[in-house]
């Protein structure tokens, strides 16, 4: 009887050919020599992707210096929640914004890099002396990390590495949240008050008084539009600025021609005295808070409805039937 020979059925007997075994050894030792090289090649290491890119204790920054080819910006700690603009007269800075940027620091891991060429480092602009941002955090007596960054591939997203690592990353960061600009820095709200606090609003000839929720007008029986006047507290209470100008009062500023002098008064005991100015050749304005050192720079949009003030304008029109004969 002949036997039906079914193809492929030696198949395990021809893997153990001295051929294929001999392919299979070359191919294992091709493997070998191919991640030997890898981790032999400068710049570029086996590390697990949990790694922190930047490892530095964050209880020890002190100091938070960020330089760009326009300029730069030292932020630095006064206690563990406030933060100051150094270099601004130690100006305070918004503090959730330098803690947020902390957190994204600390949070960066070390994932394969995408390049690692000096041609690469040229070409993101993660150079030495060519970058667009160099972020030092610093201790007490020493640098901590040093972070290049270079240019923006995306939204959210930046070339970058640590100064002693000649590899490049594409990290989640902003380069918005990197700012060298002082003014970026700015704590926005230094001038803000509780409006339910502010019991008394003084200029030129008027003075507002508040007695529990009703406003007045100082030696008058003008009857008070009381909308009118907790407009006027409330934005007195959320008065922004555009950014700070120092302490020195120049000439500029023409501090000694006031457009409007207000004094604003607490029911703690405390008061505010705001004098501002309209600064020389410039649409923008200039105020400074009796209180404190700084002079704050202020748009006419900032001033809005402030700078025409009067008591006729806070006085409630005659009701029309009063009018009537």
């Amino acid at each position: 009887m002949t036997t039906l020979k079914i193809p492929g059925a030696d198949w395990r007997s021809e893997l153990r050919s001295p051929l294929v075994l001999a392919l299979v050894v070359l191919l294992g030792l091709q493997l070998l020599l191919a991640l030997g090289l890898n981790l032999g090649t400068p710049g570029i290491t086996a590390v697990s992707p949990r790694t922190a890119l930047l490892d530095f204790p964050r209880e020890q920054v002190v100091r938070m210096r960020i330089d760009s080819p326009d300029g730069g910006v030292t932020l630095k700690r006064v206690d563990e929640t406030h933060w100051v603009i150094a270099d601004l007269d130690d100006f305070p800075a918004a503090p959730s914004k330098v803690e947020q940027l902390l957190d994204q620091l600390a949070a960066l891991k070390r994932a394969p890099p995408i390049a690692t060429s000096e041609e690469a480092r040229r070409r993101f602009r993660l150079t030495d002396n060519g970058f667009e941002r160099r972020l030092t955090l610093e201790g007490k007596d020493e640098p901590l990390a040093t972070l290049l960054i270079g240019d923006s591939p995306g939204f959210r997203r930046v070339f970058a590495r640590p100064a002693a690592d000649p590899s490049v990353y594409d990290l989640n960061l902003a380069l918005s949240d990197l700012s060298s600009r002082r003014d970026d820095w700015l704590d926005p709200g230094l001038l803000r008050l509780d409006h339910n606090q502010i019991t008394r609003i003084a200029a030129g000839d008027w003075v507002l008084i508040r007695e529990a929720e009703t406003w007045r007008l100082d030696g008058t029986d003008r009857v008070v539009d009381q909308a009118a006047a907790n407009t006027l507290a409330t934005r007195l209470a959320g008065l922004g600025y555009r950014g700070v100008l120092g302490t020195a009062d120049l000439p500029a500023y023409r501090q000694q021609e006031p457009a409007l002098v207000l004094t604003i008064g607490l029911r703690d005991g405390n008061s505010r005295i705001y004098r501002i100015s309209q600064a020389q050749d410039s649409t923008d304005f200039v105020l400074k808070d009796k209180a404190r050192p700084y002079f704050f720079k202020l748009s006419s949009d900032d001033l809005d409805g402030l700078l025409n003030l009067s008591a006729d304008r806070l006085t409630a029109a005659p009701d029309a039937t009063e009018n009537q004969p």
